[in-house]
């Protein structure tokens, strides 16, 4: 292991301490761990919390045993790295996310006498911060960033029709990001419920944004259209209702991908039936499912293929990588 500091051996974090003990979370003193083969050590800046630690901490359905850290979304500086580890080096700003089975880096700052958070990740996972992008922004992109590059990414084909419901969420608006300034779709079509997130929407590339709320979503689309569906849906919406609606706007031998666990399970406590296979069937369309979750529930599907998808790859072009690439040219539009 390499380091060029002095490393404290624990530090407060903010996590669950009881099994299954849901919220609200608490401030744990825990050991700051060591970076194995692979793996570089953050000091953490900023850290974010995603819904899925929500679950984590209501469920802990991965079977930790307490103390757990959540903020597995992270931005700081790399105070240690592991034996071959090449690409990111000690001193380094960078963004991460650490493994979904292990720990993150939210660090308790009230009475914790100013000190840090520590994490470790791994190195594929791990890409270095661009000067433009401040820690806090930073700490908000990778777990969504990544769900909606695995959704989209060699899914969409150019001149395609997607439509992104939910495009002024935390993954909706880097899945239209995406789709529309990156990988060339043609039309982009999303929704929202507040004027907010109908804008964010907007601003993020989307070409048409409904209230779905107040509009016929599905009567619009079709008229869109000429009434042959999109070629793409991806649905981070993780609604069972609005996966039946939403189904149904895929074209003859489209595509509907979904993160997550998909219908009749958007609960972890009880499956319910769901008629969206079945409206997918009648198209001949596709259902494809993103979880990145499974990587880290089920280690043996993190085989060298997925890493090799994950991995950012040389000059800034891989997955984590991309984050930069966009995000750098949204600020420079926005100047």
């Amino acid at each position: 292991m390499k380091q060029t500091q002095t490393i404290p051996e624990t530090f407060l974090g903010v996590g669950y301490t009881r099994d299954r003990a849901g919220l609200p979370l608490e401030a744990v003193r825990v050991p700051v761990p060591q970076p194995a083969a692979d793996q570089v050590l953050i000091r953490v800046a900023a850290s974010s919390l995603n819904p899925l630690e929500y679950k984590l901490a209501d469920l802990n359905f991965m079977g930790r045993t307490p103390p757990v850290v959540l903020g597995l979304d992270l931005a700081g500086v790399v105070v240690a790295v592991g034996n071959g580890v090449s690409g990111v080096a000690v001193g380094d700003a960078v963004a991460a996310m650490a493994d979904l089975n292990g720990d993150g880096g939210w660090v308790a700052t009230g009475g914790s006498g100013g000190e840090g958070g520590y994490a470790v990740a791994r190195q594929f996972l791990t890409v270095r911060k661009p000067p433009s992008l401040s820690f806090r922004d930073a700490a908000a992109l990778p777990m969504c960033f990544l769900s909606a590059f695995a959704g989209l990414y060699r899914a969409v084909q150019a001149g395609d029709t997607v439509y992104i419901p939910g495009g002024g969420g935390g993954v909706g608006h880097l899945a239209v990001q995406m789709a529309a300034r990156v990988l060339g779709a043609g039309l982009v079509i999303s929704s929202g419920s507040t004027p907010h997130s109908i804008e964010l929407a907007r601003q993020s590339g989307a070409h048409h944004v409904f209230d779905y709320k107040r509009d016929d979503v599905a009567a619009k689309m079709a008229e869109l259209t000429g009434g042959r569906g999109v070629d793409l849906v991806f649905d981070a919406t993780y609604s069972e209702a609005g996966f039946v609606e939403i189904a149904k706007t895929v074209r003859q031998g489209g595509s509907w991908v979904v993160l997550g666990v998909g219908p009749e399970k958007t609960t972890r406590l009880v499956e319910t039936y769901s008629p969206v296979d079945s409206i997918l069937a009648e198209r001949g369309a596709k259902h494809v499912n993103i979880n990145l979750l499974r990587y880290f529930s089920e280690p043996a599907t993190l085989d060298s293929k997925a890493k090799t998808f994950l991995e950012r790859g040389k000059a800034g072009r891989g997955t984590l990588g991309k984050v930069a690439v966009i995000v750098d040219r949204n600020l420079a539009d926005e100047k």
